[in-house]
């Protein structure tokens, strides 16, 4: 996904190269990292700044991942899509400190008039009534405290996890049942909005991973408990950025992994790059900090136990951006409702693939932020269509004005793969420690959401528990 030092250094587990093969840059490093998100991104410094040589592959033209930003022509400001902010957890500051960006900044929230829309039909859902202030506070409470008591069994990681016998029930029954067992019905609406729609059918998948998605960081954020951080500047990417400068050209951008060897005497990659050219690199470690779905590994030489772990995770796929239709009335937010939610059922919400929200306007130039879910069938332009039906469908009805206007996406990010997933009863039968058994296998280890958390901040945490593993012996 998303220079050069000891060109001339030679391994003797270094393959012979091919004649083909002769034209290629040829790089030897400690550690090859493939993909250059928070996770990533965040690995790469704590190498180099461990003495470790390492190059990392983006195929992105920048660094972030899920961090993206657009800047508003109109005021200049910067517009942070995807990850909004970083959720207090442990250390939080420390990687942004050690890059030099603020930690000082804040979030700013206009007031904001709500409507409830069937996103089907476009009509609106007018007899929904959300949860009052106070139930929802306190089944917050009661959700944070049992996210609390799990949380060293799933964050930073699943280092702590159980055997297949003492894992807790409320971890692998669906998040539902979990809802309908601690009374929790009025937090819900809560989370959805915050990143659980992220999960899809998430009523219906194990706690454990509604957890993930929206666990303790989150919890404590929407309680005003734990800081939701940004930099002074406003603009999140600005972290990326000065890692960038830092790591120089030791960043292969636009670039992917072809096809790999991994041995038990280190490993070698063929990159290639948009413009054609060829990296070869020579590695003692791999660090896979990309979503390990069948197709991103399908290149890196996976061997049937791989295939077995990772072709049985499931997956949803998740966009967000900015829209601009001059039918968005200014200071308001459409969320998807179905009718069976009203006027209180806290437990019904939209299947995919769908919009979740149209959240306010931001900016000055009637941008409204937006993020919808799909199936892992689903891409960007099948979504684009589905956003824009959404828009048709309330104009058609009458829910918002009538104004002959286009649906327009000044930035559309396509998240990919998020929010990996299995069975109960694969839960049950030991996938969890068939999952971790993966770390340093074949000179290789994984980092990322699969392995921790979405969090930003909770994946800096984890690798400052994983990376020591990964260097031993280098």
């Amino acid at each position: 996904m998303f220079g050069r030092k000891n060109l001339v250094r030679a391994y003797v587990w270094v393959l012979p190269w091919s004649l083909s093969q002769a034209s290629a840059t040829v790089l030897s490093r400690d550690v090859v990292i493939v993909g250059g998100g928070a996770s990533g991104a965040h690995a790469a410094v704590w190498l180099r700044d461990h003495g470790k040589t390492i190059a990392l592959i983006e195929k992105q033209n920048t660094l972030g991942g899920h961090t993206a930003v657009y800047k508003d022509p109109l005021t200049g400001h910067p517009l942070n899509i995807g990850v909004q902010a970083w959720m207090e957890y442990l250390n939080t500051t420390s990687f942004p400190t050690r890059m030099g960006v603020s930690t000082n900044g804040s979030m700013a929230f206009a007031p904001v008039t709500t409507k409830y829309v069937d996103f089907r039909t476009g009509s609106p859902v007018p007899n929904y009534i959300p949860p009052a202030a106070a139930d929802n506070t306190a089944a917050l409470k009661k959700y944070l405290e049992l996210c609390e008591k799990y949380a060293d069994l799933l964050i930073p990681g699943f280092f702590n996890f159980p055997s297949p016998s003492m894992i807790p029930e409320d971890l692998t029954i669906s998040f539902g049942e979990f809802v309908a067992k601690y009374n929790l019905s009025a937090a819900v609406p809560k989370l959805y909005d915050a990143t659980v729609m992220g999960v899809g059918d998430f009523m219906s998948v194990p706690t454990m991973y509604v957890m993930q998605a929206s666990g303790v960081p989150m919890a404590r954020g929407l309680l005003g408990l734990g800081r939701a951080i940004v930099p002074a500047s406003g603009n999140l990417h600005e972290l990326y950025e000065r890692v960038a400068d830092l790591l120089g050209p030791d960043v292969l951008y636009s670039s992917t992994v072809s096809s790999s060897t991994r041995k038990d005497d280190g490993v070698t990659v063929t990159v290639h790059s948009v413009n054609g050219s060829e990296t070869q690199i020579a590695a003692k470690r791999l660090l896979i900090a990309i979503e390990p779905t069948m197709t991103n590994m399908a290149p890196l030489d996976m061997d049937s136990n791989e295939e077995q772990i990772f072709g049985t995770m499931k997956y949803t796929t998740v966009y967000a951006g900015l829209i601009k239709h001059p039918s968005l009335e200014k200071g308001t937010a459409y969320v998807n409702t179905v009718p069976a939610a009203a006027p209180s059922n806290y437990s019904v919400y939209p299947s995919i693939a769908q919009v979740g929200k149209i959240g306010q306007q931001v900016g000055a130039n009637g941008l409204f932020v937006f993020t919808a879910v799909g199936t892992d069938g689903d891409t960007p332009e099948s979504m684009k269509r589905v956003i824009e039906k959404t828009i048709d469908s309330m104009v058609a009805n009458g829910t918002i004005p009538d104004t002959n206007g286009t649906t327009n996406f000044p930035i559309f990010a396509d998240h990919g793969m998020m929010h990996s997933r299995v069975s109960a009863e694969e839960l049950k039968s030991g996938f969890i420690q068939r999952q971790l058994a993966l770390q340093g296998k074949r000179n290789t280890w994984y980092t990322g959401a699969v392995f921790s958390t979405g969090y930003s901040t909770v994946l800096w945490a984890y690798n400052e528990v994983l990376l020591p593993k990964l260097i031993e012996g280098l």
